[in-house]
């Protein structure tokens, strides 16, 4: 993960969109990061991949009408663990935006860290 790390720390996001990647925001693309993309290309292309293909995407919540009960947390010997996951892509409007990497989160983690920029932001 040591390509997807140089970006996280330069304060950029990555998504693969067919064989291109896409960096965001726009404004923190360096001379350096430029010359480190065409270097590091083939590495990122398959981080990127790993860490989607590893772990399924968690199915998202059935839809009710009425507020649950609060439930009684599990102690957490019993709780199953959340799937974490060091790439998420972002949609907004049904449509990805950017993928967010670094270290891993979990979907509730992501959508937090998404709606606090996009409003009505969704995770794939």
């Amino acid at each position: 993960m040591a390509a997807l790390d140089y970006l996280s720390r330069a304060g950029l996001a990555v998504e693969v969109i067919g064989d291109k990647l896409r960096l965001r925001p726009v404004e923190r693309i360096t001379d350096a990061v430029r010359q480190y993309l065409r270097e590091h290309r083939a590495e990122l292309l398959a981080e990127l991949t790993a860490a989607n293909d590893h772990q399924p995407a968690p199915e998202p919540p059935p839809a009710t009408t009425t507020a649950p009960a609060a439930p009684t947390p599990a102690p957490a010997a019993e709780r199953p663990a959340e799937d974490r996951r060091n790439a998420w892509t972002i949609t907004r409007g049904g449509k990805p935006i950017c993928t967010i990497c670094g270290a891993p989160m979990t979907r509730d983690e992501v959508l937090a860290e998404a709606r606090w920029r996009w409003p009505d932001a969704d995770i794939e």
